[in-house]
Protein backbone atom coordinates (compact mmCIF):
# COMPACT_ATOMS: atom_id res chain seq x y z
CA UNK A 1 0.00 0.00 0.00
CA UNK A 2 1.21 3.59 -1.12
CA UNK A 3 0.63 6.58 0.94
CA UNK A 4 0.27 9.98 -0.26
CA UNK A 5 0.76 13.39 2.01
CA UNK A 6 -1.93 15.72 1.93
CA UNK A 7 -1.54 19.00 1.70
CA UNK A 8 -3.16 18.84 5.35
CA UNK A 9 -0.35 16.78 6.48
CA UNK A 10 -2.89 13.95 6.47
CA UNK A 11 -1.89 10.61 4.98
CA UNK A 12 -4.36 9.01 2.54
CA UNK A 13 -3.58 6.34 0.60
CA UNK A 14 -3.90 5.92 -2.54
CA UNK A 15 -5.76 3.42 -3.87
CA UNK A 16 -8.80 4.85 -1.59
CA UNK A 17 -8.93 7.68 -3.89
CA UNK A 18 -9.00 5.28 -6.71
CA UNK A 19 -11.71 3.39 -5.43
CA UNK A 20 -14.06 6.62 -4.48
CA UNK A 21 -15.26 7.51 -8.79
CA UNK A 22 -15.06 3.84 -9.21
CA UNK A 23 -17.96 3.36 -6.58
CA UNK A 24 -20.09 6.37 -7.81
CA UNK A 25 -19.95 4.86 -11.73
CA UNK A 26 -21.24 1.53 -9.99
CA UNK A 27 -23.85 3.27 -7.67
CA UNK A 28 -25.05 4.80 -11.55
CA UNK A 29 -24.77 2.34 -13.14
CA UNK A 30 -27.29 0.42 -10.73
CA UNK A 31 -29.71 3.65 -10.23
CA UNK A 32 -29.99 3.70 -13.97
CA UNK A 33 -30.82 0.04 -14.40
CA UNK A 34 -33.67 0.42 -11.37
CA UNK A 35 -34.88 3.61 -13.39
CA UNK A 36 -35.10 1.47 -16.20
CA UNK A 37 -36.69 -1.58 -14.62
CA UNK A 38 -39.39 0.49 -13.12
CA UNK A 39 -40.54 2.38 -16.50
CA UNK A 40 -41.00 -1.15 -17.52
CA UNK A 41 -43.08 -2.01 -14.61
CA UNK A 42 -44.71 1.20 -15.12
CA UNK A 43 -45.70 0.43 -18.89
CA UNK A 44 -46.74 -2.90 -17.99
CA UNK A 45 -49.29 -1.42 -15.57
CA UNK A 46 -50.54 1.08 -18.38
CA UNK A 47 -50.38 -1.94 -20.79
CA UNK A 48 -52.98 -3.98 -18.48
CA UNK A 49 -55.06 -1.15 -16.74
CA UNK A 50 -56.15 -0.24 -20.97
CA UNK A 51 -57.20 -4.01 -21.37
CA UNK A 52 -59.50 -3.59 -17.75
CA UNK A 53 -63.12 -1.82 -18.32
CA UNK A 54 -63.75 0.61 -16.16
CA UNK A 55 -66.56 3.37 -15.50
CA UNK A 56 -65.41 6.06 -15.93
CA UNK A 57 -62.84 5.38 -18.82
CA UNK A 58 -60.31 7.68 -18.18
CA UNK A 59 -60.14 6.93 -14.76
CA UNK A 60 -56.32 5.90 -13.46
CA UNK A 61 -56.34 2.73 -11.09
CA UNK A 62 -53.56 2.14 -8.84
CA UNK A 63 -51.37 -0.69 -9.79
CA UNK A 64 -53.42 -2.54 -6.85
CA UNK A 65 -56.75 -1.70 -8.07
CA UNK A 66 -55.18 -2.52 -11.55
CA UNK A 67 -54.11 -6.20 -10.51
CA UNK A 68 -57.52 -6.69 -8.31
CA UNK A 69 -59.62 -5.88 -10.98
CA UNK A 70 -57.46 -7.90 -14.02
CA UNK A 71 -57.58 -10.91 -11.50
CA UNK A 72 -61.63 -10.73 -11.43
CA UNK A 73 -61.66 -9.94 -15.28
CA UNK A 74 -60.15 -12.69 -16.35
CA UNK A 75 -61.82 -15.16 -14.14
CA UNK A 76 -65.25 -13.38 -15.56
CA UNK A 77 -63.75 -14.40 -19.21
CA UNK A 78 -62.82 -17.25 -17.98
CA UNK A 79 -66.71 -18.14 -17.00
CA UNK A 80 -67.60 -17.23 -19.98
CA UNK A 81 -65.73 -18.81 -22.34
CA UNK A 82 -65.95 -22.30 -20.24
CA UNK A 83 -67.50 -24.55 -22.74
CA UNK A 84 -71.23 -25.73 -20.83
CA UNK A 85 -71.13 -22.83 -17.82
CA UNK A 86 -74.18 -21.49 -17.71
CA UNK A 87 -73.39 -18.64 -16.09
CA UNK A 88 -76.74 -17.41 -15.19
CA UNK A 89 -77.71 -20.38 -13.48
CA UNK A 90 -74.49 -19.83 -10.99
CA UNK A 91 -75.12 -16.19 -10.36
CA UNK A 92 -78.17 -14.86 -8.25
CA UNK A 93 -80.89 -12.39 -9.94
CA UNK A 94 -78.81 -10.04 -8.17
CA UNK A 95 -75.31 -10.17 -8.89
CA UNK A 96 -74.12 -7.77 -11.36
CA UNK A 97 -71.04 -8.01 -13.71
CA UNK A 98 -69.66 -4.86 -13.58
CA UNK A 99 -67.74 -6.13 -16.89
CA UNK A 100 -70.78 -6.75 -18.80
CA UNK A 101 -72.16 -3.74 -17.34
CA UNK A 102 -69.41 -1.23 -18.93
CA UNK A 103 -69.46 -2.76 -21.98
CA UNK A 104 -73.58 -2.03 -22.17
CA UNK A 105 -72.97 1.22 -21.07
CA UNK A 106 -70.05 2.77 -23.41
CA UNK A 107 -71.51 0.59 -26.27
Amino acid sequence: MEFDNGSNGFQIQSNQLNEAPLKKRIRSGANARERDRTQSVNSAFDVLRAMIPIDPPDRKLSKIETLQLATKYISHLSQILTPGNDSEQEHSFYDVCIFCLTNKIHS
